[in-house]
């Protein structure tokens, strides 16, 4: 019987893949040849896909009713599929996924894009791992093309969908005194699973990153990757002494929650001088941080 179910679920697979590549033998004029490209861009369009940023690519194909198969990284990207004029299909690219910090959940045929989700991984006390420099792109095709065969060539042009934080705080030891004590920083907010779409979802993600403290007591986590908030959604640093939770911060000097943006490296200077914290936010291009702070 065991045997039987994994024939069935073969023979289906195999079916689904058919309905793909049957009118490239039987109705030519339904079908497109696409040669992939893909390509990675920053925030103001310059090209980065030369340069080491981008070292790995993966292309997923969906149709009409969900997910039809994986076109492999390190393969040839020209891939031909039959595209009927009445069907709509959706490529989507991601880069730099790895395994070391992300779990692809796996995708059977037929899920939805809304369906198909990366999840973070977790150390093994708990807290979730920091992201890699991810990128993204989701391209829908639709062949509006009259010619009995049509050639194109596709590029699927990635943008940056990590966003990037680090955070200093200012007279902290002036308010919380370390005894002996080093100070650490958990940050709590973002969803822990990313779907095809490039929504973030699930369950609230707590990241435990390098935390710094120098000469003064003043602490700095260097800059590290995570999902970008939701619309709406922020971010909240929980600050630790030892074992023991001194501080919450979630909202910025004009009351705003503390948004994280995609693409974008976000550095969260607290100070703790006065009685009142004050939280400031800088957004700044990637790559760089706080030239103020010396750690």
């Amino acid at each position: 019987m065991k045997f039987l179910r994994i024939s069935i679920l073969t023979a289906l697979h195999v079916c689904l893949i058919f309905l793909h590549t049957s009118c490239i033998r039987e109705e030519m004029n339904a079908c497109v040849q696409y040669k992939l490209n893909t390509q990675a861009v920053d925030e103001q369009g310059n090209d980065l896909t030369g340069n080491g940023v981008l070292e790995k690519s993966e292309v997923y194909l969906f149709g009409e009713k969900g997910f039809i198969r994986m076109i492999p990284a390190k393969a040839s990207l020209e891939y031909l599929f039959g595209n009927h004029k009445s069907e709509r299909l959706t490529l989507v690219a991601w880069g730099n996924i790895k395994e070391d910090t992300l779990i692809t959940i796996p995708i059977l045929p037929g899920t939805s894009i809304e369906n198909a989700r990366l999840k973070l991984k977790r150390h093994t006390e708990g807290n979730h791992l920091p992201v890699t420099d991810m990128f993204y792109c989701r391209k829908e095709l639709n062949n509006t093309a009259t010619r009995s065969i049509q050639e194109e060539s596709i590029t699927l042009v990635m943008k940056r969908i990590a966003a990037g934080l680090s955070i200093h705080t200012l007279h902290l030891e002036e308010q919380y005194p370390r005894q002996e004590e080093n100070y650490t920083l958990l940050i709590r907010g973002t969803g822990t699973e990313m779907d095809f779409t490039g929504k973030v979802t699930g369950e609230n993600a707590e990241y435990k990153p390098l935390s710094i403290t120098d000469e003064q007591g003043n602490v700095h986590v260097p800059p590290f990757r995570i999902f970008p908030t939701g619309e709406g959604k922020g971010i909240e640093i929980d600050i630790y002494r030892g074992q023991d939770k001194v501080c919450t911060v979630e909202r910025d000097n004009e009351g705003k929650p503390l948004y994280v943006m995609a693409g974008k490296q976000t550095d969260i200077e607290i100070d703790f001088k006065n009685t009142q914290i004050k939280a400031t936010v800088k957004v700044l291009p990637w790559g760089e941080v706080n030239q103020n702070t010396e750690i």
